[in-house]
């Protein structure tokens, strides 16, 4: 005979409502935590540079993830892919420039690579509003912001979709230019 447990459990019914389901409303002013993904308690999804673009966008439906970084084989993180990309007109741009068809590109080809991608450290961001972190995205024309540890890891990252979502409003980040491969693979992306 199995013993009885020492914890009571409850009988439930069909009139049961979840708790803490919205995510507080937040302002410009408000603490930039507030829309920080903290791998430690949500771990991010993850997909190879290997994969094709249709496959990314497969899995990132199924998930419902709008998302996923690139880490490859030796579990290093390469790049972020997100389904707004895959949807853009950067993937027919992308098969047009390398002379291949959509059905041919792989997440590698469409990602935004790390070396294009910025981050901040955590204890700045703990000090940081929601205005600050739209600043720096908006400056740095990127759409995501890295959040990095102790040791530098990469343990998070803001996502401007996501306070854009959260505020309720459209927030525009217009890419900017570092260099001449830039200012080429801006010009030729609008021309497609």
């Amino acid at each position: 005979m199995k013993p009885v447990p020492r914890i009571p459990v409850c009988r439930l019914n069909h009139s049961l409502q979840l708790s803490n389901v919205q995510k507080p409303e937040i302002s410009l002013t408000s603490p930039a935590e507030l829309v920080f993904w903290d791998f430690e308690y949500a771990p991010p999804m993850i997909v190879s540079p290997a994969v094709s673009v249709d496959d990314a966008a497969y899995l990132m439906h199924v998930t419902n993830a709008k998302l996923k970084l690139v880490i490859d084989s030796r579990k290093r993180l390469s790049g972020i892919i997100s389904l707004r990309d895959i949807e853009s007109v950067k993937v027919l741009a992308t098969a047009s420039a390398m002379g291949v068809g959509r059905q041919d590109l792989t997440v590698k080809d469409i990602m935004t690579p790390i070396v294009r991608l910025n981050g901040i450290h955590r204890k700045d961001l703990n000090e940081a509003r929601i205005k600050d972190l739209l600043d720096i995205l908006e400056f740095e024309g990127q759409h995501y912001l890295l959040i990095l540890g102790d040791q530098n890891e990469v343990c998070g990252l803001v996502s401007a979709e996501e306070i854009s979502h959260r505020l309720g409003r459209q927030i525009n980040i217009e890419p900017v230019v570092h260099n001449f491969s830039d200012v080429f693979n801006a010009l030729n992306v609008s021309n497609h």
